[in-house]
């Protein structure tokens, strides 16, 4: 593959021996021209990856769960409209306070501990 690029910067950085052989047997394995071309190709990669958003899986995990918090707790007002309109259940005997306090979902989670 010809070089299209004039290169005149030099980037020197030192390996470990362990570093240096797992770097050679990547390269032979993923079929790179060379080890500089190997390590040119992954650093601009990693420059280009990192203009991006990044997220951190342990945020994404956080967000997911909040949201599925939330969706627990608009399916449990709706489940709970359902059955005061179609009248049955216990839980259709609540009181217009208690639909104030479901918007907040401050009654939801006293309802699942006197549920257990």
């Amino acid at each position: 593959m010809p070089v299209l690029t004039n290169r005149t910067h030099l980037v020197t950085f030192r390996l470990s021996a362990d570093e240096y052989e797992t770097l050679r047997n990547t390269c032979t394995a993923e079929g790179a021209r060379s080890l500089s071309d190997f390590a040119r190709t992954a650093v601009l990669h990693q420059l280009k990856t990192r203009n991006f958003e990044r997220v951190n899986l342990a945020d994404d995990l956080t967000t997911l769960g909040v949201h599925l918090g939330e969706l627990d707790g608009v399916l449990r007002a709706l489940s709970l409209r359902i059955s005061r309109i179609l009248g049955n259940g216990a839980k259709g005997s609540r009181s217009n306070q208690s639909w104030r306090d479901q918007r907040d979902g401050s009654w939801l989670d006293s309802e699942a501990e006197s549920a257990r």
